[in-house]
């Protein structure tokens, strides 16, 4: 049976060496991915909108130019309602860095062990699926899309391979494929932009109140999340830099601290 895992990336500064950089998606089986699609395309329709974009949304732009904000509300409760109904089938997962920390606490032989901070998040994501996957049976398998033209995809490919290689990584039996696609194509890339655009606010704006998607996803989904904040990097830092392990070897799930 084949799990699919939508992920998506946000970040700010350069995209190469960004400042913060997350990753985020959602996680289910084929079936239930089948009936999200399915409710969420009709809404689309409905509201004569191609495809979902949430930073277009938040600002009013592209397809939603001239929206009250009462409407672009309606529109966004009524795609929450489609990930609410699926409840825990649907599971999201997230991983951030602070990528300056990063390049600053950890030396460059620990960066080389971890990876590019965007690999980092990447493979955390990837452990904490798998590592519940395997509750599951040993032939259930996870497969991943990520968006074509992000900047990250043809690494993405890579570093999928990688990981699957990795000797280390004992969970690499549960890789199947790793896929690119653009959200017009792929609904659950969309469900991966919504979750990429709420988890990069909440930690930008950590001090504020949590924006009702945000609650939304957390009380109806199940919710899991690791962070390489500035402390937890320097609590790592040893054993980043001290690992026995090639480059781009290394896979650590982060704390939230």
């Amino acid at each position: 049976m084949e799990f699919r895992f939508y992920c998506d990336e946000s970040h700010n500064g350069n995209p190469k060496n960004p400042e913060t950089l997350t990753i985020s998606g959602f996680f289910s089986d084929q079936l239930t991915w089948k009936q999200v699609e399915e409710s969420w395309v009709q809404i689309n329709a409905r509201y004569g909108v191609s495809r979902f974009h949430a930073t277009a949304l938040n600002h009013g732009k592209e397809q939603y130019l001239g929206w009250s904000k009462e409407q672009r509300i309606k529109y966004s409760s009524e795609l929450l309602e489609v990930v609410e109904c699926q409840k825990a089938r649907l599971v999201a997962y997230n991983c951030g860095i602070r990528a300056d920390a990063y390049r600053r606490i950890i030396s460059e032989a620990g960066q080389t062990k971890l990876g590019h901070p965007w690999f980092a998040c990447f493979k955390s994501c990837i452990a904490m699926i798998t590592a519940h996957m395997e509750t599951l049976p040993l032939d259930y398998c996870l497969s991943v899309t990520v968006e074509r033209g992000s900047g990250f995809d043809e690494m993405a490919l890579s570093f999928f391979d990688q990981l699957a290689a990795n000797a280390c990584f004992p969970h690499r039996h549960r890789l199947k494929a790793c896929e690119i696609a653009t959200p017009s194509q792929t609904v659950g890339l969309q469900l991966a932009d919504l979750m990429a655009y709420e988890y990069f606010r909440r930690l930008r704006d950590q001090d504020s109140i949590m924006r009702v998607p945000l609650q939304r996803i957390r009380s109806s989904s199940n919710y899991v999340e690791g962070f390489f904040g500035e402390d937890t990097l320097k609590r790592l830092k040893e054993g980043i830099e001290t690992a026995a392990c090639g480059p781009g070897e290394l896979v650590i799930i982060p704390t939230l601290y």
